[in-house]
């Protein structure tokens, strides 16, 4: 995949689409499977926000068992089966476990009434499904194996547990990046670092973007003939220079933040544990509740969260703040007492935008958007050409991308091929039993390469992997692992440059490799991958120093809030 902008230029497309989150992913990949001409352009590097901030759990729609919303049910079982057939080197089974107690929407019985609905729901659940695959079905465990899942809750009031399986992502980066592939090999031209500054019009109707060039301030025009504005917390923005005095807005934006603990806390299951907060009201009274966050394992490390916020600040101010992290770190500590947890155990963060309905006046808590939204701006606003999504769940982005494509093709009045999406595996996903595949892969162990190396390489490139063992043959330093690393070697980073779009160190580091995912890499590990990059890309040692202390920066939270 090559970041080409002349091809940029010189096409009239289909639909252009604004944003690089996993909306406009796999929007792309839907479009272009189908026989649209199809540009996506992303201000930032593909995935860098909001689809970056992620437990990685791919839901099923337990949840939404509660407000018997039984649609959202069956559309999140078929997204996370279809999602586990397609990407299943990047997609596995997890366990889940809550606790339950003796009152009454938290008790065993409810919990297992649950259990069988969620089944029976879910019944087609493994249809096709590779058997390493699969998901059981749920059940209520006792007291002493829930906590023995969830070492560190307080367990007084603990009766048993509700024990089910939804999946997770290995790494949700490289989830969003194989759409992006995908969508590249049907002949989309994708592009980072493009930012959309304006919009071409053709009387009450939009034609196509003027772009910019981050990297080097150039701008030129493209030209579409419908454009998909898939930029999440930015979308407003982005719609107002589309439509100029629009006073609508789309979204109410809030933040959701999620923490990196640098401790395996659990077991192997991810759990739902109940955590008190306390919320001050406007006329100054105090609100005291509960409400259930996730903890979940993942790369040897804990992912913690939800913790969300209203915003109304400017999206470009968003940050991570010190005190952000100590709040949510001190809700968690009294979710999981036992953990112990301190500030040095927080190794990283993320934060991005969900659109929000308002705030519980009750609890304060905020108000999530429940269902994904399709604008159609020639019905909305009278401006023809242009559509808008906002989009709620990483889990069933490809089903809204299939809807978004069919309004699209009907206001292009194009004539394209079905829809192939459900049942075509993405870049690298080409693979029947993972296990197998993986098994005959170290048995042969290419270059003598570790079994650590090898699994990661798997796990991360599935059928592709290939591609970065080819740069080994010429250059065996390659094949070695890079400073601070038992996995991760240095053909990646130059892979990540020749063959998937990273022009920034911070791009290969957290989105490509999985290097600086869940901590600094190190100081040793960013200066060796910053040399591997300016080799390749022509850096001098002032591109090269900046490009470290860009890199740093990201795991350092501000000290003072901006919003």
């Amino acid at each position: 995949m090559k970041r080409d902008l002349q091809k940029l230029q010189n096409t009239e497309f289909d639909v252009l689409i604004i944003g690089g989150g996993i909306y406009g992913a796999t929007a792309a990949w839907e479009a272009a499977s189908r026989g649209l001409r199809t540009a996506l352009v992303e201000k930032a590097d593909f995935g860098g926000l909001t689809s970056a901030n992620s437990l990685k759990i791919v839901h099923g729609g337990l949840r939404y068992l509660q407000t018997l919303d039984l649609p959202r049910v069956r559309e999140s079982v078929r997204e996370r089966r279809i999602l586990l057939s397609v990407a299943p080197h990047l997609v596995r089974p997890m366990c889940c476990v809550m606790p339950t107690y003796g009152m009454l929407m938290k008790s065993k019985w409810v919990m297992r009434f649950g259990m069988i609905a969620n089944d029976i729901l879910s019944f087609d659940r493994n249809r096709g499904l590779d058997p390493e695959h699969r998901i059981p079905r749920g059940r209520v465990v006792s007291r002493e194996t829930c906590i023995g899942l969830v070492p560190g809750i307080d367990g007084g009031r603990v009766t048993g547990g509700a024990y089910w399986s939804d999946a997770q992502m290995v790494n949700s980066e490289r989830l969003l990046l194989a759409f992006i592939q995908s969508a590249d090999r049907a002949g989309a031209v994708c592009a980072n670092y493009v930012e959309a500054v304006d919009f071409l019009r053709l009387k009450n109707r939009i034609a196509g973007a003027v772009v910019r060039d981050a990297l080097t301030g150039a701008e030129f025009e493209v030209r579409s003939r419908m454009v998909l504005n898939a930029s999440g917390g930015f979308a407003d923005p982005v719609l107002a220079r589309a439509v100029p005095g629009i006073r609508n807005k789309m979204i109410r934006l809030s933040t959701a933040m999620n923490l990196v603990l640098n401790r395996g806390l659990l077991p192997g299951c991810a759990a739902g544990v109940s955590s008190r907060f306390s919320h001050r009201r406007a006329d100054g009274s105090e609100y005291k509740g509960s409400r259930v966050l996730f903890v979940a394992p993942w790369q040897g490390v804990t992912l913690a969260g939800t913790f969300h916020k209203p915003y109304t600040g400017d999206p470009e101010a968003m940050a991570v703040t010190e005190s952000d992290i100590e709040s949510a770190l001190s809700e968690i500590s009294r979710a999981v007492p036992g953990a112990a947890f301190r500030r040095e155990d927080v190794s990283f963060f993320h934060k991005g935008f969900l659109p929000m309905e308002g705030l519980n006046p009750k609890t304060g808590e905020v108000r999530l958007t429940p269902h994904y939204r399709i604008h159609d701006h020639s019905v909305e606003n009278g401006v023809e050409g242009i559509v808008s999504v906002v989009g709620v769940k990483y889990t069933t982005a490809r089903d809204v991308a299939e809807r978004i494509v069919k309004l699209l093709v009907k206001r292009l009045r194009a004539p394209v091929g079905r829809s192939v999406s459900r049942n075509t595996p993405l870049h690298g996903g080409d693979i029947r039993r993972f296990e197998s595949f993986a098994e005959n892969v170290r048995t042969s162990a290419p270059f003598g390469l570790a079994p650590a190396v090898l699994n990661h390489l798997l796990s991360q490139y599935g059928t592709d992997y290939p591609a970065v063992l080819k740069l080994i043959e010429g250059r065996p330093e390659l094949g070695k692992t890079l400073p601070g690393s038992v996995e991760v070697i240095g053909g990646q980073i130059v892979h990540a440059v020749r063959e998937e779009a990273a022009v920034r160190l911070s791009d290969a580091v957290r989105r490509r490799t999985g290097l600086g995912s869940a901590k600094h890499p190190g100081a040793e590990a960013l200066e060796a991958c910053g040399r591997l990059m300016a080799a390749e890309l022509g850096w001098d040692e002032t591109r090269l120093k900046n490009e470290i202390r860009d890199a740093e920066a990201a795991y350092m939270p501000v000290r003072e809030n901006v919003a």
